[in-house]
């Protein structure tokens, strides 16, 4: 049985599957004639009630020949063929399952070797070959007019493939159709139009993609002649940071036209000549947005960087405000906690971080003092932003300092002058901080769809907070393992930048190696950061002094420092008061002596008397006397001044024996007295009230 496309359509109903064959298979299987089946539909539209005789689908009456009409063509159920003396006509088409098999596979031999198959090779990859044609055009362009290129080559290669005679219209009639059924663009979908296009390259000399162009492609009755004043004009207000409006610009431009009598251009023409061109923008876009901006950025100019290779190459310095609700401080106001943070460059690791209510020079320094306590090293470089008070007293010191200790200090006023860091806040929050029932979202200039919470959920939030006392030290909290976590977390848990690396900020800081920075022994951080008194030595190494208002006792131990020192330079952190470096001024250098231990006083009354800590005082008190007594016997051993005074009456050994000694301890005391480290130094001390003033006034966090 010879099928072909549409022969045999399956319909199912609630029962079963039924199986409709068209009038030319039945035609073509049992001999019958085209007549014979229209009596037979008109007797069994006969047994069908008459409300239903206007479906489509004649309902099944159990009669022969039920018929429906699907598609616009009509079709036969195969159960209702008669299958009876003499003709048996539903046995002819065999079994109903092998009869839809076969069907489906002529379906899709027929679909391999059909015409729209190799009309569809051509539109769909052929077409690329002819892409390079048409540069000159937008890309939706270029796509349609090589499909229409590929289409036409098809034909011509379908007719000289099967031999088909063009005489005839068969084969462009169905090309026509198969133009109409893809929406092929740039191709004529009349048959004898097509033809044409067909003819003209078989019969003449043009190459396929000269004939497929756009239409009226060079023609120029529509062009427009514009005078150039009038374009300058567009631009002009295009580069103005005002930033104005095309509609306004539009505006400007037609009363400058009017005024001077000059044509003005369409509302389209500075569409197409000015506002979307991209020669305009590059011109405009820094002027008309500003330097360094999102939108004017793409058009300036960019050098790509490199990541530090070591850890502790290079630390970035800066403050953003931490985007947790707003807190009520101790006074009832709400504010909003800033953090201060080091991160450095190679590892990511966020080093060292201080919670403020503002960024300045106590909550910089007390951020930098934690990275260099935490790590025990300075970097080669740090880069600082112009920060308030960056040009302040204690500022300027801290960097005289840094850079004395051999550190490359660097400003800068520019984002991208820390641009790893100022992406690292965004990721802070996009990432960690949204983990937080009390992120309020991103910056209000964020235009990401997750930028913002909604104001239904940030009022819940807020009123939740203020029932449970949300307070200064619950966002410090807050604050700090929102950081912390970030030091935890492997980058590939989150960046697929990084989807690689499985390890954390920290660990990668702590396995780096370090071969550029420069360790630090605790003096010498205390030297850099700590506060810093001039003292006074007293009662053979005990020193007194206030601090916070708070009275405070040392003791010296070693009796090299309190014998030879009467004035020393007392540094000390806040943090921890239980021990003080004790330095001595030399020029602008401090000149490190040692430690002095927090003492604490004895008491010598009630049923707590240390009498044991009394005995071991006056123990220590005449060690130092009998010592003491010792260094004096030695420097005046030797020495007989009357001796050298009796003049003429001098006993001449005596007097010899007294001078050499003598000369030989000023020999002694002019050799320079062996130094312990030291490290540069511009620090005063001579306000020792200014500095306690000063750290009263702050809060620390």
């Amino acid at each position: 049985m010879n099928f072909k496309k549409g022969d045999i359509v399956t319909r199912n109903n609630a029962e079963c599957e039924t199986l409709w064959l068209s009038v030319d298979l039945i035609i073509d299987v049992t001999g019958v004639s085209d007549g014979y089946l229209r009596r037979v539909r008109s007797a069994y539209k006969k047994s069908v009630q008459p409300c239903h005789r206007h479906h489509n689908i004649m309902p099944d009456t159990s009669k022969s020949w039920r018929y429906g009409k699907i598609n616009g063509q009509i079709y036969f159920d195969l159960q209702s063929l008669p299958n009876r003396q003499p003709t048996y006509y539903r046995d002819m088409f065999g079994d109903k399952s092998q009869l839809l098999n076969n069907y489906s596979q002529f379906i899709n031999n027929n679909s391999k070797t059909s015409l729209e198959t190799h009309f569809k090779q051509y539109l769909n990859t052929v077409y690329k070959d002819f892409i390079p044609c048409y540069l000159d055009c937008t890309k939706t362009q270029q796509v349609a007019l090589a499909k229409a290129c590929a289409i036409l080559e098809s034909c011509i290669k379908w007719i000289n493939d099967n031999e088909l005679d063009t005489s005839k219209n068969k084969i462009f009639k169905s090309y026509s159709n198969l133009l109409d059924k893809y929406d092929v663009r740039y191709l004529p979908h009349n048959y004898r139009k097509f033809k044409e296009k067909y003819l003209e390259i078989v019969e003449g000399d043009i190459a396929i993609a000269e004939l497929i162009q756009l239409p009226r492609s060079g023609n120029n009755n529509a062009l427009v002649h514009v005078d150039t004043e009038v374009q300058s004009w567009a631009i002009q207000l295009r580069s103005m940071g005002k930033n104005y409006s095309n509609d306004s610009i539009i505006r400007q431009v037609r009363q400058l036209c009017l005024r001077t009598g000059k044509t003005m251009p369409s509302r389209r023409w500075f569409g197409q000549n000015i506002f979307e061109k991209h020669y305009t923008k590059f011109l405009t876009a820094s002027k008309r947005f500003g330097k360094g901006t999102t939108k004017a950025a793409i058009y300036e100019g960019y050098i790509p960087m490199k990541n530090a290779l070591f850890a502790g190459d290079c630390w970035q310095v800066d403050a953003t405000r931490v985007n947790l609700i707003a807190h009520k401080k101790e006074n009832g106001d709400k504010d909003f906690l800033f953090v201060i943070a080091v991160r450095d460059v190679h590892s990511g690791d966020v080093l060292g971080y201080n919670f403020d209510y503002k960024e300045d020079r106590w909550s910089v320094i007390n951020a930098v003092k934690m990275a260099v306590t935490e790590t025990s090293y300075l970097p080669y470089e740090i880069v600082f932003d112009r920060f308030p008070g960056h040009n302040t007293e204690e500022a300027k010191r801290l960097f005289a300092q840094l850079e004395q200790m051999g550190v490359k200090v660097t400003f800068t006023h520019k984002a991208t002058g820390k641009a790893g860091l100022e992406r690292w806040f965004g990721t802070l929050q996009s990432v960690f901080m949204d983990q937080s029932e009390y992120y309020y979202g991103e910056g209000i200039k964020s235009s990401r769809l997750h930028a913002h919470r909604s104001p239904e959920y940030l009022k819940e939030v807020r009123k939740k907070a203020h029932k449970e006392g949300f307070d200064m030290y619950d966002s410090w909290k807050e604050s700090q393992l929102v950081i912390e976590a970030y030091r935890e977390t492997p980058f590939s848990y989150y960046s697929r930048k990084f989807k690689q690396i499985n390890e954390s900020p920290k660990l990668i800081h702590s396995k780096s190696e370090k071969p550029h920075v420069r360790f630090l022994e605790e003096h010498q951080i205390s030297m850099i950061f700590g506060l810093k008194k001039a003292i006074k030595v007293k009662n053979n190494g005990l020193i007194k002094t206030e601090i916070q208002s708070a009275e405070y006792w040392y003791k010296i131990d070693d009796y090299e420092i309190f014998s030879k020192t009467e004035r020393v330079i007392l540094s000390y952190d806040l943090n921890d008061l239980s021990q003080v470096y004790l330095f001595k001024k030399r020029e602008h250098l401090l000149v490190y002596l040692g430690i002095a231990n927090e003492y604490e006083t004895i008491q010598p009354y009630g049923p707590q008397a240390e009498f044991n800590r009394i005995a071991e005082e006056k123990a220590r008190i005449k060690a130092i006397e009998i010592q003491k007594a010792a260094e004096l016997e030695e420097k005046t051993q030797g020495f007989d001044e009357v001796a050298m005074l009796m003049g003429r009456y001098t006993n001449k050994d005596e007097a010899e024996t007294a001078e050499s000694h003598r000369l030989h301890n000023e020999a002694n005391n002019t050799k320079d007295i062996e130094l312990k480290r030291a490290a540069g130094s511009d620090v005063d001390t001579s306000s020792d009230s200014d500095i306690d003033l000063l750290n009263n006034s702050r809060n620390q966090y």
